[in-house]
């Protein structure tokens, strides 16, 4: 009998511990669902797989690792054509850039936030994990989305993203070859909302990351030192002084008003106008300048190149 009660104690001593062994400790659980990412603010815990996730800017950026968030600024919609149709209807909106509404985030209940806003990273923090995300420290577009995929655990859709995005723009640069020839210059010049011309560098707007980043083509010599070697994103110039910034081929913006106006023959009478080497887009889907309105912009632009010269 002595023996029997013995052998009953340690089997459940043994079942005891295995029992607690089996069940996870709270710091277990905390460690599953959340986990510490670095980002340009410090150390910010979030979760490890969010789901409603609000976006006060980068949009694009987000959708490419395959997330759809619950909430934007329309700011991105009502002036990015290319990405308009992609979003889906359930995306709520939070407001304009810059006017974003704290009430309509917290309504949402998301369980994490994406600002490009420091200064508003702190409010945002009050509602949700939030992570400043700052696309003037990546130089390439692969990393935008490397870093993107970080934010989101969501790696394996960022490389597969990349692969196809490569892809795509590998076929728009062959498809222009021999249509431009190699080394000639193109300039991106607005003049929809300016009484100058504006003449766009390479950080993105007006489809200047399509252009000289993706697709590879040449900015006339003045446009390269005045503007992109100094890191400016555009320039405003004169009438009488915009022949020093056009190259052989320009793109030009254009809006309801555009075709409307008069301009002078400091324009008209440049080579390229003169050649029919002037190619016009709407401004509506050139707003943008995420990865993946860029990439939809390098492929109208190559289609439309192609088009202009057979």
């Amino acid at each position: 009998m002595a023996f029997v009660l013995c052998l009953m104690f340690i089997v459940g001593a043994c079942s005891a511990e295995s029992d607690e062994q089996e069940k996870p400790t709270d710091k277990e659980t905390s460690s599953e669902t959340t986990r510490v990412i670095s980002t340009i603010m410090g150390d910010v815990e979030v979760p490890a797989h969010p789901e409603r996730v609000v976006v006060d800017w980068h949009l694009g950026q987000v959708m490419a690792v395959g997330l759809m968030p619950v909430g934007a600024p329309s700011t991105l919609t009502d002036f990015g054509e290319f990405l308009k149709p992609l979003v889906s209807a359930e995306v709520e909106d939070i407001g304009k850039d810059g006017t974003v509404s704290l009430e309509k985030i917290l309504e949402l209940e998301p369980d994490l936030i994406i600002t490009w806003d420091q200064e508003a990273a702190e409010s945002y923090a009050k509602i949700a994990p939030t992570v400043v995300y700052d696309t003037s420290n990546y130089d390439t577009i692969h990393e935008e989305i490397t870093a993107m995929g970080d934010i989101l655990n969501r790696q394996e859709d960022a490389k597969k993203w990349l692969a196809e995005f490569d892809g795509r723009v590998a076929a728009a640069k062959e498809k222009i070859k021999g249509v431009i020839p190699e080394g000639a210059t193109v300039t991106i010049a607005d003049y929809t909302f300016e009484k100058n011309v504006m003449i766009i560098g390479d950080q993105g707007e007006r489809g200047s990351k399509a252009v000289y980043k993706l697709l590879g083509l040449t900015p006339p010599a003045r446009v390269q030192s005045d503007i992109i070697d100094k890191k400016e994103g555009r320039l405003d110039v004169s009438w009488e002084t915009v022949g020093d910034y056009i190259g052989e081929y320009v793109i030009t913006m254009k809006n309801e008003e555009s075709d409307a106006l008069d301009l002078p023959a400091t324009w008209t009478t440049l080579d390229a106008v003169k050649n029919d080497r002037v190619y016009a887009f709407d401004i509506k889907k050139y707003f943008n300048s995420d990865p993946l309105s860029a990439l939809y912009q390098a492929e109208e632009i190559a289609d439309v190149l192609v088009k202009g010269n057979q």
